[in-house]
């Protein structure tokens, strides 16, 4: 059995996942990316990557909870658009109609004549076809034209939710299909910088180097929540994945390893980590708005 949802830290890890996304930004939009101080050490990651793996491995594990408990799949839908598009559109509306034209370089008429700026608010709000630029808007920053930079994983993550649906609907156990869906991308991420080592957003057989790493993140979640996988075992494991993803030389098994160790560690933090310190449940769940909100 697991741990009740009083008794979990889900809130803290995310609200920390964050914290790490947005700390790691810091050094991009300082005009020193090369100063990321995970990243600079290991080389495998940054910060702002461990935060996102973090919430997509949550979300794997919360969100197929949430679908087997759902009474319809229309009732599932209904609580991830409530989870993902008000506060989505309120950032959107917020960068395009009051950010911008406060410290854009043009003049206010062609600022909303332009048809970028419609093009990033429909985009945008849709949590799917993700746009980076407002006219005007940052172009002199150190990174340059980056509004919103935080919105790149949504698509990957609305993707997770629609293969998870995808999969509860065909013939068979949702635990097997989940199972095999994941060893799957474990053999999609040991084979996929073979066949593109000129950019991680390069397909091979539809799927990108995130597709493969969040999502085997999210699956790997998915798995544990399908099965009730007993993990109170894997913590040693977990550190030991982690160990040797920190000590290996770059190549796709230490990719494995840090992937299958952060995603375990976290699920073994959120359901036994009892030590770590737990969010009052009347504050509400602040992970996604720090997420949504801190990159403007």
């Amino acid at each position: 059995m697991h741990p009740s949802h009083d008794d979990n830290r889900f809130d803290v890890l995310r609200l920390l996942a964050a914290w790490l996304v947005l700390f790691s930004h810091c050094f991009p939009l300082g005009g020193h990316p090369g100063g990321e101080p995970l990243m600079a050490t290991l080389g495998l990651d940054t910060l702002g990557g461990v935060g996102v793996g973090i919430f997509f491995v949550l979300s794997g594990y919360l969100v197929t909870l949430s679908l087997q408990r759902s009474a319809n799949l229309a009732a599932f839908a209904r609580r991830r658009a409530l989870r993902i598009y008000p506060g989505l559109v309120v950032i959107c509306l917020l960068c395009v109609g009051v950010l911008g034209p406060l410290l854009t370089t043009l003049d206010t008429p062609a600022y909303w004549r332009n048809a970028a700026t419609w093009r990033y608010l429909a985009g945008n709000a849709s949590a799917w076809n993700i746009h980076y630029a407002l006219p005007g808007v940052f172009a002199g920053n150190p990174h340059p034209g980056a509004v919103n930079g935080s919105l790149w994983s949504l698509p990957y993550e609305l993707t997770c939710y629609g293969v998870l649906v995808l999969a509860s609907l065909l013939p068979g156990s949702l635990r097997r299909k989940v199972t095999l869906l994941a060893g799957g991308l474990v053999a999609m991420l040991l084979v996929r910088p073979l066949f593109a080592p000129q950019g991680d957003f390069v397909t091979v057989l539809g799927l990108d180097y995130f597709h493969c790493k969040l999502g085997l993140l999210f699956a790997l979640g998915a798995v544990v929540a399908c099965w009730r996988m007993p993990i109170r075992r894997v913590l040693w494991p977990s550190v030991l994945l982690l160990v040797a993803a920190a000590v290996l030389p770059s190549g796709v098994l230490r990719l494995l390893c840090y992937v299958l160790g952060l995603g375990l560690l976290t699920l073994w933090l959120a359901l036994y980590g009892l030590w770590l310190p737990r969010i009052p449940a009347r504050m509400g769940d602040w992970s996604y708005g720090a997420y949504l909100y801190g990159f403007p």
